[in-house]
């Protein structure tokens, strides 16, 4: 997958004095991801907030276009007449997806980035993105910030196929995965709670 990325980062505060010298202060990141898609099948996850999240919301795209969830089986989704087969479906901060388009195409995915995100993962396979908008080594901290467990694989699309990664004897093989903002991955390990948070400050 082609990916270019972009993400605006606007903090808007809201300040009004309360009594004396106290503030209330609310904070919204808001900004966009624009991802470059191959025609055909592409791995994606959406990592920012988009109210409902749901498809028809999330999603700006061409007629002939299909969405695939993996929730232990697939879920298929499709764009035809300029309307979804399941308007209901939703696409939130940390869920990946495949998405197959009839050309290549430009998308832009626009919302809040989520300062606070937690997500159950069941043991087996799971499909995912960071649930925001950072790029590098997935179990980094200031990235991906996924704590690894001995026996996990992480699989990586590469717009024809998959490349894996294991985590053995407490490292990575044959190297540590790295992720692309927008990208999504499958991750194959025990249950356990993925939290990834994200600080202004």
């Amino acid at each position: 997958m082609n990916t270019k990325s972009l993400l605006l980062a606007a903090v808007v505060a809201a300040v009004g004095a309360v009594s004396g010298s106290a503030q209330v202060t609310s904070q919204n990141i808001v900004g966009y991801v624009r991802l470059s898609l191959n025609q055909g099948f592409n791995l994606i996850g959406n990592q920012l907030n988009n109210g409902d999240n749901k498809v028809g919301t999330v999603l700006n795209v061409p007629d002939g276009t299909a969405v695939y969830k993996f929730d232990g089986k697939y879920t298929f989704n499709s764009f035809v007449d300029g309307a979804w087969d399941a308007p209901g479906m939703t696409l939130t901060p940390g869920e990946g997806f495949f998405i197959k388009v009839p050309a290549a195409t430009t998308i832009t995915l626009i919302g809040e980035v989520s300062l606070n995100n937690s997500k159950a993962l069941a043991a087996g396979i799971n499909l995912l993105s960071v649930p925001v908008p950072l790029a590098g080594a997935l179990t980094d901290a200031a990235a991906g910030g996924l704590t690894a467990a001995e026996g996990d694989v992480v699989y990586q699309w590469t717009g024809a196929s998959f490349v894996s990664k294991e985590f053995v004897d407490g490292a990575w093989a044959p190297s540590a995965p790295t992720v692309k903002v927008g990208e999504g991955f499958f991750l194959k390990g025990a249950a356990r709670t993925y939290s990834r948070n994200f600080s202004v400050n």
